[in-house]
């Protein structure tokens, strides 16, 4: 097949007709481009390689004879002793720059050489320049050579360049072939997801339907009539709880002001017991209530005392109608606190009662359990449906980028080939 391929890029007729590949050559396409690229670079700079390969072993030559050769006794004896401390300098840095030669692949050679050539003309920059008057000879050899190496050396850099170039062209064919198949892969599992879910979907909206249905029957069912009565009944109670609380409230709200003035107004009298007493009172009254009202109704009695007694001398002042209505007597505050507490456990023995009756009712449970059931399947839905909008969502994403990569891939191929080539894509498949 490599053959077959390669025998595509071979020119036959001065008019290239449009070459067409399948999406599955692509591949040994580009393998076979490759080659003729390194193949190609190989053949094109072998010249220019040979003739390095000259222009070095010149330079080495004329450095080895450098190294024994007099200097020109005509010229200055100032330049001749410059001279004389330069050659071994120079003589020794060519040398040492000479003796790695160039090998390898077109492009390794090319770095190496080009790298020598860098190295040379700054050695001729440096020590090199004092010895021209007294070596003319040898140094006109050694910028001639010089000259050869740098006028191969730039024919090649034009050939490596557009080698690279024209590599360059094969990756990046190779990689929108590689996007291209990655994308294929992801649609077909975005499409068989976005599939799952939606007969996921279908299936729950049936088992949501039908816990709907049987939920609905279980309310024209006899029994859940009584239920309904009851948690009317429920309802009330919970009225009148809140009423009480209200009225708990109104007791103790005024209460609390009062005797914490009255702690106070003890402590500053010197009554020591009266004061801890309303303070325990205090304690009792500001914490959470107990459902039985005695204990803080006797705690309460046994300070009214000391407390009206305060506000009979005048330590204590009744601000408001709801201060006076509470402590113009000794009974009124403990009264009320036992009448309402009481009345509030009774309505809270009569729930729960209410409550315990409601659960043993049958179709209670069947219908917290369809409840919670139709709950369940909702929010399963929900989390289905994101999942399918999510696979469909990159459906979409990859349709958008297999067409985009798939014109992609007919131009980077048609620049490759250098003439114009049609890809027999596939078509994404359908959903």
């Amino acid at each position: 097949m490599f053959n077959r391929l390669r025998d595509l890029f071979k020119k036959t007729e001065p008019v290239e007709e449009t070459l067409s590949l399948s999406f599955d050559d692509l591949p040994g396409w580009m393998d076979v481009r490759e080659e003729e690229i390194d193949s190609g670079l190989l053949d094109t700079t072998a010249p220019s390689r040979e003739a390095i390969t000259g222009a070095l072993e010149r330079l080495r030559e004329v450095i080895a004879r450098m190294e024994a050769a007099d200097a020109d006794e005509t010229i200055h004896p100032r330049l001749r002793d410059i001279s004389k401390k330069a050659l071994p300098q120079f003589t020794k840095s060519m040398a040492q720059i000479l003796s790695r030669e160039p090998s390898g692949d077109p492009e390794t050679f090319y770095a190496t050489a080009a790298e020598t050539l860098k190295s040379v003309l700054k050695a001729m920059k440096g020590q090199g320049k004092y010895l021209s008057s007294s070596y003319p000879d040898e140094m006109k050899e050694v910028r001639t050579a010089v000259r050869d190496l740098g006028r191969e050396i730039n024919a090649m850099t034009e050939t490596v360049s557009r080698a690279r170039a024209d590599r360059q062209q094969v990756k990046d064919a190779r990689e929108v072939y590689e996007s291209l198949t990655r994308i294929r892969g992801e649609y077909t599992a975005a499409s068989g997801q976005a599939r799952d879910y939606r007969k996921a979907l279908e299936e729950l909206d049936g088992e949501i339907q039908k816990a709907e249905e049987d939920l609905a029957a279980l309310r024209l069912r006899p029994d859940y009539a009584r239920r309904q009565e009851i948690e009317g009944m429920i309802r009330e109670l919970d009225v009148q709880d809140e009423e009480i609380g209200r009225e708990i409230t109104a007791l103790r709200t005024p209460a609390v002001h009062l005797f914490r003035k009255a702690e106070k107004a003890a402590g500053k009298a010197g009554e020591d017991t009266a004061a801890k007493a309303i303070g325990r009172a205090l304690d009792a009254y500001t914490a959470p209530l107990q459902d039985d009202g005695d204990t803080l109704a006797g705690l309460i009695e046994s300070v009214m005392p000391a407390t009206l007694a305060m506000i009979r001398r005048g330590d204590l002042a009744l601000k408001n109608q709801e201060e006076i209505g509470l402590f113009s007597d000794p009974d009124t505050l403990p009264a009320g606190i036992r009448r309402t507490m009481r009345r509030q456990r009774e309505i809270r023995e009569q729930r729960a009662a209410l409550e315990e009756t409601r659960a043993a009712l049958p179709n209670v449970i069947d219908e917290q359990h369809l409840t919670a059931e139709v709950a369940r399947l909702q929010r399963e839905r929900e989390v289905k449906a994101a999942a399918r909008a999510r696979a469909e969502g990159q459906q979409e994403i990859s349709q958008t980028s297999y067409a985009r990569e798939r014109e992609s891939l007919q131009s980077r191929a048609t620049a490759l080939a250098k003439r114009e080539v049609m890809i027999s894509a596939p078509d994404l498949p359908p959903t």
